[in-house]
């Protein structure tokens, strides 16, 4: 009998529950929802249905969701720290025995077979589930589940007003009820979905938890969806994800259809042994091609990114969920798992959609005023980084820079929020300053973000850009063609440090340049600073090794390092010995362009009171995003719309015989036919006894003729 519980025979399976944790309180809050909206329809007949109304929390939103949710994803996250902690263990234990190792912390059965039949020699295909623990998975379980725990927890601060009878929404310019135990459905779900697709061991589990963080997103970002923009960026979140998905059905479809299996083992050893005798190399290229655009759009990347930036209208907990720990890491988790399945063309792809991204986003984020969106811009550039890393054969460093975004990225969405809640909603930098006197907590904490994003040393983020610079570098000196590789990210390293800077002088420094909000702003209580300093402390400290000063000694990137896909460290292996030799010049230069950076963010915000010219409504290319929006309003958008107007008023006015050949000129035909044919029917119908005997009598003699012309 399957027992999900042992541990000791099968660790993994500790996994498998920790995943499914986050769905109880899904189903308790639908259950208490159905109870509640039954009792409410009854409460005014049936007195029992009025207590029960009234025990399920009346017309007041009930804080117990919040709190059943955060509970059960932080025993989701012990048993991601058990678990980590054994397999760190074991994969020393059994080092030598790979085999046994991912017996324990893996399992499979199939889920549907599909071609099967009896008499048929060949085997059925099968779509599989399962899960398959390695070291990036049990790192990335573990920081989802933690990261999401403390962003649940802030959540109970932040969206207290949720918990309102009615709400005031000032931006709809609406009352409404407070949705506080939705807000957590929401989040608790988001959860599974982000974890179901990191235990999975195929492709097809992988795109069951990638439409599920994609549906959660949709829900999240259209929270508030009275306001037209919550919904409209909700719908372009999910649209644009949509296009991606289109290209990573295409991969997983030919990988299916060539190799009949999804389980990401057993394609890498078919490529490894197959390639080009099962696959042609177009064909190759295509999968890979495929499975790369539906990370593309998933982690924002060029041409798929506008979404992200929009996606702030979702409540700032949403936000820091999405940037940090679930939807937009996924994509670069799955080019991380895919690695093995990709041809040569598609690593360079990668590289070089990473590289457009990091410059692009890092210019944009130069000029934004809104506080969330210069965060927004930031996580597209730092993705870049990732892809780039990931593209140049820097599996390592991409991934361990996805594990340190997380922490810093989290702790300044996080600490924007408080911003935001302190000031009264008040989200433009140009209204803000001298905010760290009144609230010091998060004025600190974001600047150990901001230092960890500008490639500090000693900071998390230090130790994982270091590498990704260092490996561009190698990889630019093996490939002088390809010297963009280095130069893009080693410019986008200094206009990073630059915008983040900026923003912290302009919220936290100098003169207050609002009366009013500076009056109004507070600090935000306990159960907001509390995951700030936790967030801080990870920021600061989440990849340090010994000694410190090594960027290459970071333990975490060494646990990465075990389980790095084999065949590509081989592939990559000249541009990596070259990156070794050139990693104190990569060093070097980043850290110069981090403090030009900082420097003159510094000397333009930081050193005396900002100037009118520079707090001016920005725009030109920049502040209207490279014009992507635009370039795709004109080219689909309008196109569409102006389609549909003319196919309306064709078919409203247009000539009958062009009618005819249309869609709904064939369904009016059969229409018209069967009307005509039924006119004609009814005309036999007169009701005379008489005539249908003799219709009876004729139709017998018919019968028994053709049954003794054509009956032998």
């Amino acid at each position: 009998m399957f027992n999900p519980f042992d541990f000791a025979a099968h660790p993994g399976r500790a996994y498998m529950v920790a995943t499914l944790l986050p769905l109880v309180p899904v189903l308790l809050l639908l259950i208490a929802a159905t109870i509640r909206n039954m009792a409410r329809s009854r409460s005014h007949t049936d007195s029992f249905a009025s207590r029960v109304y009234w025990l399920f929390g009346g017309d007041q939103p009930l804080k117990t969701g919040g709190y059943l949710s955060l509970v059960f994803l932080l025993a989701s996250f012990g048993l991601s720290v058990w678990g980590l902690l054994n397999f760190f263990e074991e994969s020393q234990t059994l080092h030598d025995q790979p085999k046994e190792l991912a017996a324990r912390w893996s399992e499979r059965g199939d889920w549907l077979r599909i071609g099967s039949a009896k008499g048929e020699h060949r085997p059925a295909a099968a779509l599989q589930t399962g899960y398959r623990i390695d070291q990036l998975t049990a790192l990335m379980f573990a920081m989802v589940t933690g990261i999401g725990s403390l962003i649940f927890l802030y959540s109970l601060g932040y969206m207290r007003q949720e918990t309102d009878e009615t709400v005031d929404d000032h931006a709809a310019h609406t009352t409404r009820r407070g949705r506080f135990g939705r807000f957590y459905l929401y989040l608790s779900l988001f959860a599974f979905s982000m974890l179901n697709l990191l235990i999975a061991d195929n492709l097809f589990q992988v795109f069951v938890g990638w439409e599920l963080v994609g549906v959660c997103s949709f829900f999240l970002i259209g929270f508030y969806y009275e306001r037209k923009s919550a919904s409209t960026a909700a719908n372009k979140a999910f649209i644009v994800n949509r296009v991606g998905d289109a290209g990573l059905l295409i991969g997983i479809a030919i990988a299916f259809a060539t190799f009949g299996t999804l389980n990401f083992q057993d394609l890498a050893e078919k490529i490894a042994g197959s390639q080009p005798d099962e696959m042609s190399h177009g064909l190759w290229v295509l999968m890979g091609l495929g499975l790369f655009v539906g990370c593309v759009g998933k982690s924002a990347q060029v041409p798929l990114q506008t979404w992200l930036p929009d996606a702030m209208e979702g409540p700032t907990p949403v936000s820091a969920l999405i940037h940090a720990a679930t939807m937009v890491a996924a994509g670069v988790y799955l080019v991380g798992r895919c690695y093995p399945l990709f041809a040569p063309e598609v690593f360079l792809t990668i590289a070089y959609c990473g590289l457009i991204t990091l410059f692009l986003s890092a210019t944009v984020a130069l000029v934004m005023t809104d506080i969330k969106r210069v965060l927004a811009f930031s996580t597209c550039s730092q993705l870049g980084f990732m892809m780039l890393a990931l593209g140049v054969g820097a599996w390592t460093a991409g991934l361990l820079h996805l594990l340190t975004h997380a922490f810093f990225k989290a702790l300044l969405f996080l600490g924007a929020g408080s911003v935001i809640h302190g000031c009264h909603h008040e989200q433009d930098l140009r209204q803000m300053g001298g905010l760290r006197r009144k609230m010091p907590i998060t004025a600190f904490t974001m600047l150990v973000g901001v230092l960890a994003i500008s490639g500090t040393p000693f900071f998390s983020g230090w130790y994982s850009k270091d590498q990704i610079l260092s490996s561009a570098l190698g990889y630019s000196v093996a490939h002088n063609q390809h010297a963009l590789l280095f130069f893009g990210p080693l410019i986008a390293a200094g206009m990073t440090a630059f915008y983040m800077f900026r923003l912290w002088f302009l919220a936290f420094t100098g003169t207050p340049r609002n009366a009013t909000v500076y009056s109004q702003a507070r600090e935000s209580p306990f159960t907001m600073t509390l995951p700030l300093i936790v967030l801080a402390l990870g920021s600061l400290g989440i990849a340090w090794g010994w000694p410190l000063w090594d960027a290459e000694a970071s333990f975490l990137g060494h646990k990465l390092h075990e389980g790095e896909p084999a065949l590509m460290s081989r592939a990559f292996a000249h541009s990596r010995e070259l990156a070794e030799e050139h990693h104190l010049a990569a060093g070097g230069l980043a850290l110069l362009a981090a403090l030009l950076g900082a420097g003159y963010a510094w000397s333009r915000y930081g050193r005396t009171a900002p100037t009118a010219e520079q707090l001016k409504e920005p725009t030109g290319l920049l502040a209207n995003r490279w014009y992507f929006d635009d370039l795709y309003d004109f080219a689909f958008l309008r196109g569409s719309q102006r389609l549909a107007k003319l196919s309306a008023n064709v078919d409203r006015s247009g000539p009958n015989q062009a009618k005819r050949f249309t869609l709904d000129g064939l369904m009016s035909g059969c229409a018209s036919i069967a009307m005509v044919g039924g006119q004609y029917l009814r005309m036999t119908q007169t009701g005379q006894v008489r005539q249908y005997v003799l219709v009876l009598a004729l139709t017998l003699v018919s019968v028994l003729w053709m049954l003794s012309v054509f009956v032998r």
